[in-house]
């Protein structure tokens, strides 16, 4: 007897994040993706409407893990340690994401109701939760696009020359001038 095969969305993603790890987004087709799970390519289209709402759904599904590593990571923190931590947890997330690294720098292709642009928005929730002073700071979005800036820069070869230290300073550094400009935070950052 023929043994049924189980696919479902989280299958589907998990491998869809496999192979763009393993050979980049644009290696990514559904006709790939349906022969690494060992399936014909119209089965996926049980479970996603094409290429983009998977890289949505992927990108979704990664945001929230991302949310939540941020949500039990600042319990108990505030002010400068909570900024540090939420813009740190980011960044590393991204890093260590080729996924969701890929995905986001083509944030631009997604409509503002698809699910990843949902995610986005609940991580800006979360952040504006940090309760920056609203004088003193620049934009949140200016913030979070400074965090993402960097994130393409530390993946370029741009800066290899720095160190790993030399990085996590400049980019602390960096977080704490846009949140509050006039002081000086070239001292003692970490």
């Amino acid at each position: 007897m023929a043994q049924k095969r189980t696919l479902d969305l989280n299958k589907i993603l998990t491998k869809a994040s496999d192979l763009i790890k393993e050979n980049g987004l644009s290696e990514l087709t559904m006709p790939n993706l349906a022969k690494a799970l060992g399936v014909r390519s119209q089965s996926l289209y049980h479970y996603v409407s094409g290429r983009k709402q998977l890289l949505s759904l992927l990108g979704a599904s990664r945001i929230k893990i991302l949310h939540q590593k941020l949500v039990d990571d600042l319990m108990g923190l505030s002010g400068r340690d909570a900024l540090l931590k939420f813009a740190d947890e980011i960044r590393n997330f991204i890093l260590n994401d080729p996924a969701l690294s890929s995905i986001l720098y083509q944030l631009n292709e997604y409509a503002k109701d698809d699910a990843i642009n949902q995610e986005i928005t609940n991580i800006f929730r979360l952040g504006e939760k940090l309760n920056l002073k609203k004088n003193d700071a620049i934009s949140f979005h200016a913030l979070i696009g400074a965090v993402l800036g960097y994130v393409w820069l530390d993946k370029s070869i741009a800066f290899a020359s720095e160190s790993a230290e030399e990085s996590n300073e400049n980019y602390h550094r960096m977080i704490l001038r846009l949140v509050s400009p006039e002081a000086n935070y070239s001292k003692n950052i970490n």
